[in-house]
């Protein structure tokens, strides 16, 4: 019952924000902040057209090489560190120090070692998820509790054994939420990469930029915004599906 007057008050408050947009956006004009009622009709020109899903579908197929790397490489180094001090002791400063690094401010470097292909918006996709992989799945490890293991180890269960039935189960909340925040973060490094060198999407938006009307602009950030909360609950769902304890651990209703 809880759920409806949630989902009421969602409703409303996205209507209100559109309200609110629409008014503001016929105060300051197009050239400024084009109302939804012009930014949805482009939207879906863009859409029929065929451009910008070409080449947000391309985008993203090169995004989540680098995505993938950072979590085939985040997930364990998290791991890792959540549960060897020594590990923790060596890593956790320099991921500290990345993970609050603007990654725009590292492009002309990356650009400098490894030129503006393939290789470049791998490199800005991966730089840019792969901190948030690791510390959530390093919040995760270090929050299993003792007792757990000391359970297991009370049965004479041996340590792959372990780590297979009593940590994997327990940070498979963790895997999820890595997985959620490191796509939105991929999905934002993908976009400055594609802006400094011009090309696929965020060249799209670069040219639009130059338009003199903000509704073009506003339709493919649209795109980028369905994208992300699209993925988001994607993988909510598939968290929930795969494993009832999801919920419980992040604290989400069913």
């Amino acid at each position: 019952m809880a759920r409806a007057p949630r989902s009421y008050m969602r409703f409303a408050g996205m209507a209100g924000a559109l309200v609110a947009w629409e008014i503001a956006g016929r105060i300051v004009g197009a050239q400024f902040l084009a109302p939804p009622s012009q930014v949805f009709p482009e939207f879906i020109r863009m859409l029929a057209d065929g451009t910008m899903p070409l080449q947000l579908a391309l985008s993203l197929r090169q995004m989540l090489l680098g995505f993938g790397a950072a979590c085939l490489i985040g997930m364990p180094l998290g791991v890792l560190m959540g549960r060897s001090k020594i590990a923790d002791v060596i890593f956790h400063p320099w991921v500290s120090m990345f993970v609050v690094m603007s990654v725009a401010a590292l492009v002309p470097l990356f650009i400098v070692l490894i030129g503006t292909g393939f290789m470049f918006r791998f490199a800005i996709v991966f730089f840019a998820s792969v901190w948030y992989v690791v510390l959530a799945m390093y919040q995760g490890a270090r929050g299993i509790p003792p007792g757990y293991i000391d359970v297991a180890r009370s049965f004479g269960m041996p340590r792959l054994q372990t780590f297979r039935k009593v940590l994997m189960p327990a940070l498979y909340p963790y895997v999820v939420t890595a997985i959620r925040l490191g796509f939105v973060h991929a999905l934002r490094g993908m976009v400055v990469a594609e802006m400094f060198v011009l090309v696929g999407f965020g060249d799209l938006i670069h040219q639009t930029g130059l338009d003199l009307s903000t509704a073009p602009l506003l339709a493919l950030l649209l795109a980028l915004m369905i994208v992300s909360v699209s993925a988001n609950a994607l993988f909510e769902w598939a968290g929930r599906r795969i494993a009832p304890w999801y919920s419980q651990k992040t604290a989400l209703n069913p």
